[in-house]
Protein backbone atom coordinates (compact mmCIF):
# COMPACT_ATOMS: atom_id res chain seq x y z
CA UNK A 1 0.00 0.00 0.00
CA UNK A 2 1.75 3.50 -1.29
CA UNK A 3 1.39 5.87 1.64
CA UNK A 4 -0.61 8.68 0.45
CA UNK A 5 1.63 12.52 0.07
CA UNK A 6 0.27 15.73 1.25
CA UNK A 7 -1.71 17.61 -1.03
CA UNK A 8 0.34 20.88 -1.60
CA UNK A 9 -2.37 21.92 -4.32
CA UNK A 10 -5.03 21.88 -2.33
CA UNK A 11 -3.39 24.09 0.61
CA UNK A 12 -1.69 26.82 -1.71
CA UNK A 13 -5.30 26.85 -3.50
CA UNK A 14 -7.02 27.34 -0.05
CA UNK A 15 -4.73 30.03 0.93
CA UNK A 16 -4.51 31.48 -2.84
CA UNK A 17 -8.36 31.92 -2.10
CA UNK A 18 -8.52 33.91 0.92
CA UNK A 19 -5.72 36.31 -0.55
CA UNK A 20 -8.34 37.49 -2.90
CA UNK A 21 -11.40 37.24 -0.62
CA UNK A 22 -9.93 38.88 2.67
CA UNK A 23 -10.36 42.42 2.52
CA UNK A 24 -8.23 42.79 5.84
CA UNK A 25 -5.37 41.42 3.85
CA UNK A 26 -4.14 44.69 1.76
CA UNK A 27 -0.06 44.75 2.49
CA UNK A 28 2.21 42.48 4.86
CA UNK A 29 2.40 41.79 7.53
CA UNK A 30 -0.95 41.90 7.87
CA UNK A 31 -2.84 41.26 11.07
CA UNK A 32 -3.82 37.60 11.50
CA UNK A 33 -6.81 37.98 14.45
CA UNK A 34 -8.69 40.56 11.56
CA UNK A 35 -8.88 36.82 9.54
CA UNK A 36 -10.12 35.15 12.02
CA UNK A 37 -12.83 36.90 13.64
CA UNK A 38 -14.38 37.21 9.86
CA UNK A 39 -15.66 33.74 10.46
CA UNK A 40 -18.17 32.88 12.71
CA UNK A 41 -17.63 29.30 12.98
CA UNK A 42 -14.34 29.83 14.73
CA UNK A 43 -12.22 32.46 17.41
CA UNK A 44 -8.70 32.58 19.27
CA UNK A 45 -8.31 32.58 22.98
CA UNK A 46 -4.83 32.62 24.70
CA UNK A 47 -3.57 30.14 26.62
CA UNK A 48 -3.62 32.57 29.64
CA UNK A 49 -7.87 32.96 29.04
CA UNK A 50 -7.75 28.54 28.87
CA UNK A 51 -6.25 28.74 32.21
CA UNK A 52 -8.43 30.74 33.80
CA UNK A 53 -11.72 28.60 32.49
CA UNK A 54 -9.74 25.44 34.18
CA UNK A 55 -8.55 23.82 30.71
CA UNK A 56 -5.77 21.77 31.10
CA UNK A 57 -3.46 23.19 28.08
CA UNK A 58 -0.83 20.16 28.69
CA UNK A 59 -3.12 17.91 27.30
CA UNK A 60 -3.09 19.87 24.09
CA UNK A 61 0.41 18.17 23.54
CA UNK A 62 1.71 21.71 21.83
CA UNK A 63 3.28 24.59 23.42
CA UNK A 64 2.56 26.99 20.54
CA UNK A 65 -1.02 26.84 19.43
CA UNK A 66 -3.69 24.01 18.61
CA UNK A 67 -6.96 23.97 17.53
CA UNK A 68 -9.87 22.46 19.48
CA UNK A 69 -13.40 21.56 17.94
CA UNK A 70 -16.87 21.64 19.97
CA UNK A 71 -19.60 20.77 17.94
CA UNK A 72 -19.59 22.64 14.69
CA UNK A 73 -17.64 25.36 16.67
CA UNK A 74 -13.84 25.25 16.83
CA UNK A 75 -11.26 27.82 19.04
CA UNK A 76 -7.40 28.09 18.44
CA UNK A 77 -5.51 28.46 21.57
CA UNK A 78 -2.38 30.04 21.60
CA UNK A 79 0.32 31.08 23.59
CA UNK A 80 0.97 34.54 24.08
CA UNK A 81 4.42 34.38 25.75
CA UNK A 82 5.80 33.19 22.38
CA UNK A 83 7.65 36.06 20.44
CA UNK A 84 4.80 37.34 17.79
CA UNK A 85 5.96 36.31 14.66
CA UNK A 86 6.13 32.58 15.47
CA UNK A 87 2.29 32.76 17.43
CA UNK A 88 1.26 34.40 13.92
CA UNK A 89 2.59 31.23 12.42
CA UNK A 90 0.89 29.24 14.77
CA UNK A 91 -2.07 30.68 14.78
CA UNK A 92 -2.42 30.44 10.83
CA UNK A 93 -1.03 26.72 11.27
CA UNK A 94 -4.16 25.51 13.05
CA UNK A 95 -6.37 27.99 10.80
CA UNK A 96 -4.80 25.81 7.99
CA UNK A 97 -5.99 22.67 9.81
CA UNK A 98 -9.42 24.19 9.99
CA UNK A 99 -9.76 25.68 6.31
CA UNK A 100 -8.47 22.13 5.22
CA UNK A 101 -11.22 20.49 6.87
CA UNK A 102 -8.42 18.04 8.45
CA UNK A 103 -9.53 15.44 11.41
CA UNK A 104 -9.08 16.62 14.57
CA UNK A 105 -8.81 13.12 16.38
CA UNK A 106 -7.39 9.46 16.43
CA UNK A 107 -5.29 10.24 13.33
CA UNK A 108 -2.49 7.76 12.47
CA UNK A 109 1.39 8.79 12.38
CA UNK A 110 1.03 9.47 8.88
CA UNK A 111 -2.09 10.99 8.42
CA UNK A 112 -1.08 13.68 11.63
CA UNK A 113 2.32 14.29 9.62
CA UNK A 114 0.63 14.64 6.60
CA UNK A 115 -2.10 17.29 7.79
CA UNK A 116 1.05 19.27 9.74
CA UNK A 117 2.77 19.94 6.58
CA UNK A 118 -0.58 20.84 4.54
CA UNK A 119 -1.01 23.61 7.63
CA UNK A 120 2.41 24.68 7.50
CA UNK A 121 2.20 25.17 3.83
CA UNK A 122 -1.19 26.69 3.71
CA UNK A 123 0.19 29.05 6.82
CA UNK A 124 3.37 29.82 4.57
CA UNK A 125 1.64 30.72 1.52
CA UNK A 126 -0.88 32.99 3.21
CA UNK A 127 2.12 35.08 5.13
CA UNK A 128 4.69 34.89 2.49
CA UNK A 129 2.82 34.49 -1.22
CA UNK A 130 4.77 32.80 -3.31
CA UNK A 131 3.54 34.92 -6.62
CA UNK A 132 4.64 38.23 -4.44
CA UNK A 133 7.87 36.57 -3.36
CA UNK A 134 8.59 36.07 -7.19
CA UNK A 135 7.65 39.47 -8.85
CA UNK A 136 9.16 41.15 -6.04
CA UNK A 137 13.04 39.32 -7.06
CA UNK A 138 11.94 39.97 -11.01
CA UNK A 139 11.65 43.73 -9.80
CA UNK A 140 15.28 43.20 -8.27
CA UNK A 141 14.86 42.40 -4.58
CA UNK A 142 17.81 39.82 -3.20
CA UNK A 143 15.35 37.54 -1.50
CA UNK A 144 17.02 36.16 1.63
CA UNK A 145 15.84 35.52 4.84
CA UNK A 146 16.44 38.90 6.26
CA UNK A 147 14.39 40.30 3.26
CA UNK A 148 11.12 37.98 4.06
CA UNK A 149 11.64 38.60 8.00
CA UNK A 150 11.32 42.53 7.36
CA UNK A 151 8.58 42.71 4.53
CA UNK A 152 6.26 39.72 6.18
CA UNK A 153 6.72 39.67 9.46
CA UNK A 154 7.42 36.17 9.83
CA UNK A 155 10.44 34.51 12.25
CA UNK A 156 13.92 33.54 10.92
CA UNK A 157 12.93 29.82 10.83
CA UNK A 158 9.71 30.72 8.84
CA UNK A 159 11.58 32.68 6.06
CA UNK A 160 14.66 30.19 5.90
CA UNK A 161 12.13 27.27 5.27
CA UNK A 162 9.94 29.50 3.21
CA UNK A 163 13.17 29.34 0.91
CA UNK A 164 14.25 25.87 1.25
CA UNK A 165 10.93 24.84 -0.31
CA UNK A 166 10.46 27.12 -2.84
CA UNK A 167 13.55 26.26 -4.01
CA UNK A 168 12.83 23.25 -4.59
CA UNK A 169 9.27 23.52 -6.21
CA UNK A 170 8.76 22.86 -10.53
CA UNK A 171 7.05 25.88 -11.03
CA UNK A 172 5.93 24.00 -14.44
CA UNK A 173 3.64 21.18 -12.17
CA UNK A 174 1.47 23.91 -10.73
CA UNK A 175 -2.06 22.88 -11.78
CA UNK A 176 -4.28 25.22 -13.75
CA UNK A 177 -6.23 25.49 -10.32
CA UNK A 178 -3.09 27.23 -8.16
CA UNK A 179 -2.07 29.53 -11.35
CA UNK A 180 -6.11 30.59 -11.51
CA UNK A 181 -5.71 33.08 -8.72
CA UNK A 182 -2.27 34.69 -9.37
CA UNK A 183 -3.21 37.36 -11.83
CA UNK A 184 -5.98 38.41 -9.02
CA UNK A 185 -3.12 38.40 -6.33
CA UNK A 186 -0.98 40.19 -8.55
CA UNK A 187 -3.39 42.93 -9.19
CA UNK A 188 -4.85 43.20 -5.47
CA UNK A 189 -1.11 43.52 -3.97
CA UNK A 190 -0.08 45.65 -6.55
CA UNK A 191 0.51 48.70 -4.69
CA UNK A 192 2.03 46.80 -1.44
CA UNK A 193 4.57 45.49 -3.79
CA UNK A 194 4.77 49.20 -5.37
CA UNK A 195 5.52 50.15 -1.65
CA UNK A 196 8.66 47.96 -2.03
CA UNK A 197 10.05 48.07 -5.04
CA UNK A 198 8.11 50.31 -7.71
CA UNK A 199 7.50 48.64 -11.11
CA UNK A 200 9.77 49.95 -14.10
CA UNK A 201 6.71 51.57 -16.22
CA UNK A 202 8.48 50.80 -19.87
CA UNK A 203 6.46 53.89 -21.80
CA UNK A 204 8.14 56.39 -18.65
CA UNK A 205 11.19 54.89 -19.22
CA UNK A 206 11.13 55.62 -23.00
CA UNK A 207 9.92 59.07 -22.58
CA UNK A 208 12.54 60.06 -20.05
CA UNK A 209 14.91 58.80 -22.45
CA UNK A 210 13.64 60.43 -25.31
CA UNK A 211 13.91 63.92 -23.42
CA UNK A 212 17.10 63.37 -22.38
CA UNK A 213 18.39 62.44 -26.15
CA UNK A 214 16.77 65.40 -27.42
CA UNK A 215 18.78 67.51 -24.64
CA UNK A 216 22.04 65.71 -25.52
CA UNK A 217 20.78 66.85 -29.38
CA UNK A 218 20.26 70.33 -28.51
CA UNK A 219 23.67 70.80 -26.42
CA UNK A 220 25.47 69.47 -29.65
CA UNK A 221 23.34 71.48 -31.67
CA UNK A 222 24.55 74.83 -29.41
CA UNK A 223 28.06 73.54 -29.62
CA UNK A 224 28.21 73.54 -33.45
CA UNK A 225 26.71 76.98 -34.10
CA UNK A 226 28.71 78.60 -31.59
CA UNK A 227 31.90 77.01 -32.67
Amino acid sequence: MTSKKPDFKKANVKANELLVIAKDICSFPFKVSSIIKQDEHIQMKNFEYAKQHGIDIEAFGSKSAVLQQKGDKYIIFYNQDEMKERVRFSILHEYGHYSLKHKMNNLGEEEYGRNEVEANCFAAQLLMPEQIINELQNRGARISKEFLMTQFGVSGEAAERRLTTMGKLNHSWRSDEEKFYDETIMFKFDTYMNSVIPKKNANNWYSDEFDRQRERDSWEYDRRTRY
